[in-house]
């Protein structure tokens, strides 16, 4: 199949490897839910709250896997996609974690300000 917006439904297969994603990741399995992701197109998902979802997802993984650096290009690329996808609270809680890589990470404490994690 593919991708389709039907009555303010998103369905196809891009969905089924974002629930995909977000399973494996739950599951504890942050290479798989990589591997997932992988083989989406996030600029062809068809809405702007489905990319950013899939950019969310994907941090959680590489956040999950040890990954600060690959977590917050994620993380940024979720608020480019969408910024009112990144005030949600585990976006808040990983950013507040990424602010331990503050010297490395270039801009995590203000994306952490603009987030709402730090107060």
């Amino acid at each position: 199949g593919q991708d389709a917006l039907l009555r303010g439904t998103v369905f196809g297969p891009s969905q089924v490897l974002l629930h995909q994603v977000s399973i494996s990741h739950l599951l504890g399995d942050a290479g798989q839910a990589i591997e997932h992701a992988r083989r989406i197109d996030p600029a062809a998902l068809p809405t702007t709250e489905r990319q950013a979802r899939y950019w969310i997802d994907v941090a959680r993984a590489f956040d999950q896997w040890g990954r600060p650096d690959r977590c917050y290009r994620a993380l940024l690329a979720a608020e480019q996609a969408a910024l009112q996808e990144v005030r949600r609270s585990s976006v808040r809680t990983m950013a507040a974690n990424l602010m331990r890589h503050d010297r490395t990470l270039p801009g995590v404490r203000a994306f952490a300000h603009r987030v709402g994690a730090l107060t």
